[in-house]
């Protein structure tokens, strides 16, 4: 059984587990353990989407950064997510405005 460290870093979070498994590969080709969790992915109750990250001992998270040119921050986003999070708040709050007009006009 593999021992996994406790203190991980995600230096990678590619879409699909092929990429994934590509970038940790090329991590240890360099001599940085790295291994993909997969998340929910793996547990297919997800879709496969931004569930992938790339995971190093975080005494190598830097010199992967610098092997991958990414940086720290470097978390993925969910754009679309957010805008219809936000889509979904005004809408929210429209429709609260029109019941509290409708209400006092009666």
């Amino acid at each position: 059984m593999t021992e996994h460290p406790l203190n991980e870093v995600g230096v990678a979070f590619p879409t699909d587990e092929v990429s994934a498994e590509l970038i940790a590969s090329r991590l240890r080709d360099e001599g940085i353990p790295a291994r993909v969790d997969r998340g929910l992915v793996g547990s297919y109750q997800v879709m496969p989407r931004n569930q992938v990250t790339v995971l190093v001992d975080e005494r190598h998270a830097q010199r992967a950064r610098e092997l991958l040119g990414t940086a720290s921050g470097d978390v993925p986003r969910s754009i679309p997510l957010l805008r219809a999070a936000i889509a979904a708040v005004v809408g929210a709050i429209v429709v609260g405005v029109i019941a509290i007009v409708a209400l006092l006009a009666r």
